[in-house]
């Protein structure tokens, strides 16, 4: 069974977030648009991840603000409290 494409989208996201160290929302933009850049160069990923990937950056870049990355990163570290 194939996962929801936004599923995709959201392992990315939350992939890059745990990935960098960050205290600015461009150091996560910046390492979002490399890890985009080089899934979308490569022959061997399909079309659904590719744009996965552009989706993932998208958000990160447009709709998801510094206090909402942190929180994810957060909650995905297990610091919640």
């Amino acid at each position: 069974m194939a996962k929801n494409p936004n599923i995709y989208k959201f392992e990315i996201i939350e992939r890059i977030i745990t990935e960098v160290d960050f205290t600015t929302k461009d150091e996560v933009v910046n390492f979002a648009k490399k890890v985009r850049d080089i899934a979308l160069e490569r022959d061997d990923i399909n079309k659904e991840i590719k744009d996965a990937f552009k989706n993932a950056y998208k958000e990160i870049d447009e709709e998801l603000t510094l206090g909402n990355l942190k929180e994810i990163k957060k909650i995905i570290s297990g610091n919640a409290n």
